[in-house]
């Protein structure tokens, strides 16, 4: 007896919505939190605007030990925590936890990266005129690197795609959960298909998205 798989659409469609719900927040979680640390990363390094060795080792120590731990044991980690901040370590408002926490580290990296492509000249000139950390980061660095940190928040949110649906396998919901569930578990083809093109289809939106936004603003200038 053939299976219909249209009976399965509105768990498709639950499953959807709690990866948009997870990559959206999450990504915004991520990208604040990351520029933060990218910042700090840029300006308290040796030769910088603010150079601290102290703050920037530390800080420096954090990000390696967090880039270092593969996702999938983070989230078992993080265990305690998640259930201390959320009350379940299951469910898509529990995955935002070890997604935020895992992903951050490695954007910070990308963002310090990329203010670091900011010209050598440019902040000798900003200290000469005696301009203020603030006005430095706000009106120099954060415009002048824009369209790299653009770039960046659309590797990072294509990640988080993916990585929800590493969290959805161990019970965070999602799309990769809706795969493991109602498709490989249940021998259902069509089901994993669906999922696959649905992945394949954000990724896509953010990265067209992403490019264009870039395009666009380097057309501006």
């Amino acid at each position: 007896m053939r299976r219909d798989w249209t009976e399965y659409l509105p768990d498709f469609w639950q499953a959807l919505g709690q990866t948009l719900y997870m990559t959206s927040l999450a990504g915004v979680l991520v990208i604040l939190i990351g520029i933060t640390i990218g910042l700090v990363l840029y300006l308290t390094a040796p030769n910088s605007w603010r150079p601290n060795p102290v703050v920037y080792h530390v800080v420096n120590t954090i990000v390696n030990t967090g880039r270092s731990i593969p996702f999938i044991i983070l989230i078992v980690i993080l265990i305690p925590v998640t259930r201390l901040i959320v009350g379940t370590p299951l469910g898509p408002a529990a995955a935002l936890v070890p997604l935020t926490v895992g992903f951050t580290p490695f954007f910070s990296r990308l963002i310090e990266s990329n203010l670091r492509e900011l010209d050598q000249g440019r902040i000798e000139a900003a200290k000469v005129i005696g301009v203020t950390t603030p006005q430095f980061i706000f009106k120099i660095l954060l415009p002048e690197s824009l369209s790299g940190i653009i770039g960046s928040a659309t590797i990072i949110l294509v990640g988080l795609v993916e990585g929800t649906a590493v969290a959805g396998a161990i019970g965070a919901g999602g799309v990769g959960d809706f795969a493991m569930n109602f498709g490989y578990q249940r021998w259902y083809t069509e089901l994993i298909l669906i999922a696959v093109i649905a992945m394949v289809a954000i990724v896509q939106i953010i990265q067209i998205t992403g490019d264009t936004w870039v395009r666009l603003r380097k057309h501006k200038r």
